[in-house]
């Protein structure tokens, strides 16, 4: 497999499009391969298979279409005849009056007669139908026969699936940026006390994935996260009053009483939970560690031209003119920098230490910067917010937001069809890099970051258990959701927390905690004027949330070992003990290198 030197990371835009890019592509095809090779299944056999079926699905394709066809004209001659009957007895009855008894007949016989021929047609037809339909019945059959022989074929190298595949092509492709297979208490004890990560213990925010890694031992930490907030929702209620007025006539003489109807509404707003995916990256690193500044997409790059940037650019610098006269004099006052277009793209106009600034943003971190800011036709462009506070750095980027390439699931990516299955693997981990890349290229932009190399770590204290909380929460929310929800909850999303509890050897023994929202329903009455002159009470309904939770027994193991060495260990009982020590409530469920399960209440 093809890798980089880290000289190659200092302009990183360039090192994607000239080199990365093509080269994970390979390196994806050949790890599909490897993963072929170890599963040991006969492609030439799956591929003949699948040809089999693709064949006959076909063949059984276009007999229906014709089927349908001939549906449609069966259908279209059978009204053709009721018309020919009903118009040849017209004739018949006709015959005399507007034409002679001769013409009358003649025609009359003449329709149904076709009639009768288009009877013969359509029973033709019926029976060719018929015949269709079990010669598809008999190749949907064969391309089924084939399909599931193929799917046997592939099963053993689908077995091999599992998350991370595309994380252990991007470190192989760039050995320098290592992502690792778990989130450990190591990695995590380091994040911590060298840089001052911790774990989030509120009840708002549950992790669904993670995933660590460091650049050139620098280390980061990838949080997709599912958040609650709590939102107005406006309900809405109606009532109908009617009421009569006395009215004078049209004529102008005279009285009459008139019933008017009219529907009022109302509204009421009341607080209700909210819930979205929130994905951030941080990164841990010592260069400039008095240093915290924050920017945020500007609005004004991406899908403008050059010439509109530049002129953006240039308007933009009367701003920076102004805010130093304004700041002029004080202390800590902002000082420009002399490359107007990256202070008006990169806006970071909140740094609290320009000294550790400009270490940080060289002139070669300035144009970095800029390059990946303007995008091209891989980058995603100003897209991400950067916020430094000392020795961390966090990224939240547009594109990381909507995707799922952290934690596809790899059944997902599964196939019959071994051709196709692969070029749905390489499909993916191309997106993957895309994703994974673009988020850490702020990062990689920024060459005091990679010269920056950290030291070996002592760590200080002994992590206290085996599995960090973002991972047993990551495995929590990979189970069934109704395990472990409250019964009252009312459709509202859950969180699960983590909250560990003790050791049991290798094991983490832990309670999920699920927090979620009751939901009384209530009525208010608004006051609401009519057109009668009186003030209504319109009754408007709503939901009154109450938070709940319950706790749930969770077990947790790490395998130290691929799906395969984990399927062995199971297959060999090396889980029984602890299976039947805390009694197993649901399936084992397998996810990085993670197994786990529900326990059964003590």
């Amino acid at each position: 497999m093809e890798t980089f030197k880290n000289e190659q990371l200092l302009e990183p835009l360039n090192l994607y499009k000239d080199q990365l890019k093509d080269a994970f592509h390979k390196n994806a095809e050949l790890y599909y391969d490897e993963l072929t090779k170890k599963s040991a299944i006969n492609v030439d056999e799956n591929q003949r298979q699948c040809k089999i079926y693709y064949k006959e699905k076909a063949e059984a394709e276009r007999l229906t279409k014709k089927k349908n066809w001939l549906i449609f004209a069966m259908v279209m001659t059978i009204i053709s005849i009721v018309g020919l009957f009903i118009a040849g007895v017209l004739m018949f009855l006709n015959a005399g009056k507007s034409l002679s008894v001769g013409v009358g007949i003649g025609v009359g016989i003449t329709l149904i007669v076709v009639g009768i021929g288009l009877i013969l047609l359509t029973i033709k037809i019926g029976l060719t139908i018929g015949n269709l339909k079990k010669l598809i019945a008999e190749h949907w059959e064969k391309a089924n026969k084939a399909k599931a022989e193929a799917t046997r074929i592939i099963a053993p190298l689908m077995a091999l699936y599992q998350y991370n595949m595309a994380a252990d092509v991007f470190t192989k492709t760039t050995p320098l940026i290592q992502l690792d297979q778990i989130f450990d208490g190591e990695k995590y004890q380091f994040l911590h006390e060298k840089y001052g990560y911790n774990e989030y213990k509120k009840s708002d925010i549950s992790t669904v994935y993670v995933q660590s890694g460091s650049i050139l031992g620098n280390p980061f930490v990838f949080e997709k996260n599912y958040v609650q907030t709590m939102r107005d929702h406006v309900y809405t209620g109606t009532l109908t009053i009617s009421w009569t007025e006395t009215v004078r006539n049209s004529d102008g003489k005279g009285y009459h009483t008139e019933v008017r109807t009219q529907t009022l509404t109302a509204h009421y707003t009341a607080p209700e939970p909210a819930y979205y995916l929130d994905t951030w990256l941080i990164y841990g690193n010592e260069a400039a560690p008095h240093l915290s500044f924050s920017r945020k997409p500007t609005g004004k790059v991406n899908g403008k031209s050059d010439e509109q940037i530049a002129r953006y650019v240039k308007k933009f610098d009367k701003k920076l003119d102004k805010m130093v006269e304004k700041d002029m004099g004080k202390d800590g006052a902002f000082t420009r920098m002399q490359n107007e277009e990256f202070e008006a793209l990169f806006q970071a106009f909140d740094r609290d230490n320009e000294t550790e600034f400009r270490l940080l943003f060289t002139p070669l971190a300035q144009k970095n910067m800029i390059a990946l800011l303007k995008g091209d036709e891989y980058a995603f462009g100003d897209d991400f917010i950067f916020k430094k506070r000392k020795m961390l750095n966090y990224i939240k980027s547009v594109h990381m937001q909507g995707s799922d390439s952290l934690d596809k699931d790899p059944n997902s990516l599964m196939h019959f069809d071994h051709k196709v299955a692969k070029q749905i693997f390489v499909d993916y981990a191309d997106k993957y890099l895309l994703d994974v890349y673009f988020d850490l290229a702020p990062l990689i932009s920024i060459p005091l970051y990679q010269q920056y190399k950290t030291i070996e770590y002592i760590y200080q204290n002994k992590f206290a258990h085996n599995i960090t909380q973002a991972e047993v929460e990551s495995a929590a929310n990979s189970h069934n959701v109704n395990l472990f929800k409250h019964p009252l909850t009312r459709s509202t999303g859950v969180i699960l927390k983590s909250n560990f509890n003790h050791s049991d050897g290798v094991s983490d023994v832990c309670t999920i905690t699920a927090y979620s929202f009751k939901g009384d329903d209530r009525v208010t009455y608004v006051p609401v004027l009519g057109g009668d002159g009186r003030t209504h009470q319109v009754p408007v309904h709503w939901i009154e949330y109450s938070p709940i939770s319950q706790d749930t027994p969770f077990v947790i193991e790490d395998t130290k070992g691929d799906i395969s060495n984990y399927r062995e260990k199971l297959n060999a009982g090396q889980f029984n003990d602890m299976l039947n020590k805390y009694g197993r409530k649901s399936d084992i469920l397998y996810k990085k290198r993670l197994f786990s399960f529900v326990a059964k209440d003590k």
